[in-house]
């Protein structure tokens, strides 16, 4: 008896609930999609309950000179590019970018949703790294509206799990140590959700931490607290370069440095996961005293920092099939009634994050009553 060969056009993986797949002419440029968005820990979201999201991507000239010709009316945009629509509901990339893009441009392609499945087409001169670029940016954009659909809430915010495999939330501005206390938590036993970005789902159980699709990306002043500085210069990373030169051989130092999941594992020793159930939601600001203060908060504080820091969804123009919410969805005063909310200032800095840690995740005094305060008898 013998055995199929698998196929190696074919990516497949799984996103909290979202299952999908990613198929290629290109064995080379399917590889390179998974690497950037298969973790290190397979899935636990339920079985039940999945959302199916198939792409496939091709090449076709000829029907991206006929998209170019009917489409028209306002630009959308996805990321750094500008979109117009044919009468067909395909997007095609219309060559004029926003006024503050600064990646490279795409190649032109186009994106459009048939029989249950996305496509993307691509110019017959487009290399294999350009349409892999493409198809990773257009497939977290895709899950993101999927996730969107099903009640998903974005959020400034970075997720860890701790040995328990529960999530915890860290919302705060740029600054405040959302990465460093992630990165510090998973490296304590636990798994790096999402780094900068993460979506908050209603799912079985309760909610859901899930990751945005971005991948993990540090400052060099977190990777330097957490003594990972020099492992990192030395590493030869997929998103600064070929994956076989140095980032300390590159002609510029990269502000933020991009990790994808098993470089995440491999370079900073760290587990990866997709999503977990999420235990507590914790705000951080600055700190004031010498040491870190950790207290609990009431679900109206919790409520007005996850409003403070939410986000548009990474969709963009791209619109999920199927726009009908289910009934589960409860939004944000849902979430703060059944996740607990803490507050956390101190200084990524001055203090180190495994006593932050360790004060926030204790058992923080009761949180204040909700409402206005009692009258004094």
């Amino acid at each position: 008896m013998t055995t199929e060969p698998p196929d190696r056009r074919t990516a497949t993986a799984q996103w909290g609930p979202v299952a999908w797949s990613y198929t290629a002419d290109d064995e080379a440029e399917t590889a390179r999609v998974a690497a950037q968005l298969v973790t290190a820990t397979p899935s636990v979201w339920p079985a039940h309950g999945r959302t199916r999201l198939r792409v496939r991507s091709t090449r076709d000239r000829a029907a991206l000179d006929r998209l170019e010709q009917m489409a028209s009316g306002p630009a959308r945009r996805l990321r750094e590019e500008n979109y117009r629509r044919a009468p067909d509901g395909t997007w095609l990339c219309c060559g004029s970018r926003p006024a503050d893009a600064t990646d490279q441009a795409l190649p032109r392609h186009a994106i459009g949703h048939h029989d249950g499945r996305w496509t993307i087409l691509h110019d017959d001169g487009s290399s294999t790294e350009q349409r892999a670029r493409t198809g990773d940016i257009v497939l977290r954009a895709l899950m993101a509206a999927a996730l969107t659909a099903l009640g998903g809430l974005t959020v400034h915010a970075s997720a860890a799990t701790g040995r328990d495999g529960r999530a915890v939330v860290f919302l705060g501005h740029s600054g405040t140590g959302k990465s460093t206390l992630a990165l510090r938590l998973a490296r304590a036993g636990g798994c790096f959700v999402s780094g900068d970005r993460t979506l908050l789902v209603p799912g079985p159980g309760g909610w859901w931490a899930v990751g945005a699709g971005l991948l993990p990306r540090f400052r060099w002043g977190t990777l330097e607290g957490l003594g990972l500085a020099m492992r990192v210069r030395d590493a030869a990373l997929l998103r600064h370069g070929d994956g076989r030169c140095r980032v300390a051989d590159l002609p510029r130092t990269p502000a933020k440095v991009v990790f994808t999941p098993a470089e995440s594992e491999r370079v900073l020793a760290v587990r990866t996961a997709d999503c977990a159930p999420l235990c507590k939601l914790v705000v951080l600001s600055p700190a004031e005293g010498g040491v870190p203060v950790a207290r609990a908060v009431a679900p109206e504080e919790t409520a007005a920092a996850v409003r403070a820091h939410s986000l548009p969804s990474d969709a963009g123009c791209l619109a999920w099939p199927v726009p009908n919410r289910p009934a589960q969805v409860r939004g944000i005063a849902g979430l703060v009634e059944e996740v607990t909310g803490a507050a956390l200032a101190w200084d990524p800095v001055r203090h180190r994050a495994a006593d932050a840690l360790r004060r926030v995740l204790a058992d923080t005094p009761a949180a204040p009553p909700s409402g206005p305060p009692a009258s004094a008898p």
